[in-house]
Formats: C-alpha cells, structure tokens, sequence
C-alpha cells in the first residue's frame, strides 16, 4: 500500500474514534422505560441517580448513562414531582395519563418545571 492510502486509512479511523467520543460524552435527557408501556424523558436530567424508587415497588431491569428499564409500579421521585405508576395509567403530580388498552406504548415528556407533553403511542 502507498502512504496516501495508509493516511485515509488512518485519517478515516481516527475520525470514527473522535466523533464516537463526542457523541458519548454530549449530555442526553435522561429516559425511563416503564413497564415497556411508559417510555418517559425526564427533560434536563442527565444522571440515573436522580431518580429515586422502592425497590420492593420497582425492580430495576437494566441500565446505563442515558436509561433507566423498570417493572412495577408504586411511586417514582424525581426532583421535588412523584411519577405515579399503575396498570393503566400514570401521573406526574397532578397531570394523569390513562390508557385502556393494555398493549399500547406510550412516549411521555416530563418537565422540571411540571408541564407533561404526550408523543406518540404505538401497539407493541
């Protein structure tokens, strides 16, 4: 191989190593995936440890940097606002988002400063 190829071989590598870099490091609203019904994005929250849950209410499935999978339902604690999970609903202090049909997923947005956005809903 020529060095101008060994070059773009490099050049390209070194690229794809910078920008992964970045990307893991750019700070990601933090997102709750309930039940796999609720898929809530705290907007603003960066760290998992923020959100404080029962054990006993809420078995903790899997996570990392920018998720938080759980099973259960009880009570959530996120800032100074409860996130309220049931079977078919959930409440976010005040605000309460029900759905009667059991195999729908729902993607939430929950704000620090209380407001509620609904996105999409989809069959599983």
């Amino acid at each position: 191989m020529t060095r101008s190829k060994w070059f773009a071989i490099v050049f390209v590598i070194s690229a794809l190593f910078v920008s992964y870099i970045v990307v893991q490091r750019i700070p990601h609203d933090l997102a709750l995936h309930i039940n796999d019904k609720w898929h809530v994005r705290l907007i603003g929250e960066t760290q998992p440890d923020q959100v404080r849950f029962d054990s006993q209410q809420f078995k903790l499935i899997k996570q990392d940097q920018a998720n938080l999978w759980l099973n259960g339902k009880g009570e959530l604690h996120w800032q100074e606002h409860v996130i309220t999970v049931s079977d078919l609903d959930i409440k976010f202090n005040h605000t309460e988002i029900a759905t009667s049909a059991k195999r729908l997923s729902v993607n939430l947005f929950f704000y620090p400063d209380g407001r509620v956005l609904k996105g999409k809903a989809s069959l599983k």
